[in-house]
């Protein structure tokens, strides 16, 4: 069966069951996963002047890989929507997921670990959104006090970085092989950050400290 369809079908199934809104967050959640495959996934698709791109990819080409890079990628680099969706999509994949085993429409072992990626997604999404609004907030604070100017380029660090250590309000960053730290930040947002972590942020240092000056994104490890 093709996605697009199965989709359509999945919808209809759990609008009998569901009230209406919670059936327009699943239509949402799986509108934004027909566009991730249609863009990243190297799936087959058409162009239509009214429709737009449709998938024309079978539900036997889907896995599990593509469900853990939509919700740990694309939601987070490419998504501006509301809290609920970091909170909801992941049991609204499961859901989607195991509605179309259940029909038969996947290929043998392609999503045995959704229920994992499902639990994991849950619990991190919140988490690393919450952690990049606490960083935002405490660049704009930083800002009244520095700006990148004020650093040269020995004392200046920009990109994705992996969280590699924290102790109390400090941070510890591995920049593609580069280890930085320590990087003041709160004990709230040490809390929510975890090793493994990639933090795009870029800091600047002052002495044996480095300040977070401008934030992008946080992905889970």
């Amino acid at each position: 069966m093709r996605i697009d369809k199965s989709m359509q079908l999945f919808l209809k199934d759990i609008s009998d069951k569901r009230n209406p809104k919670t059936v327009q967050k699943y239509q949402d959640v799986l509108s934004l996963f027909h566009d991730y495959l249609a863009s990243y996934a190297e799936l087959s698709y058409e162009e239509h002047k009214d429709t737009g791109i449709v998938l024309t990819a079978e539900t036997l080409e889907l896995e599990d890989g593509q469900v853990s890079d939509f919700l740990e990628w694309f939601l987070i680099r490419k998504v501006i929507g509301p809290h609920w969706l970091m909170t909801s999509a992941p049991g609204i994949m499961k859901a989607y997921i195991k509605w179309l085993d259940s029909k038969g429409l996947l290929a043998e072992g392609s999503m045995d670990d959704i229920v994992e990626i499902s639990r994991k997604t849950t619990k991190d999404l919140p988490r690393v959104e919450k952690a990049a609004s606490l960083l935002y907030t405490l660049c704009n604070k930083n800002s009244d006090r520095f700006s990148g100017d004020d650093f040269k380029d020995e004392n200046y660090m920009e990109g994705y970085g992996e969280v590699i250590g924290m102790i109390e309000d400090k941070l510890h960053l591995n920049y593609d092989g580069e280890k930085t730290g320590p990087i003041q930040i709160t004990k709230e947002i040490a809390k929510l950050l975890k090793k493994g972590d990639t933090v795009n942020l870029a800091v600047g240092r002052k002495d044996k400290i480095w300040y977070p000056l401008e934030v992008g994104n946080v992905y889970p490890g």
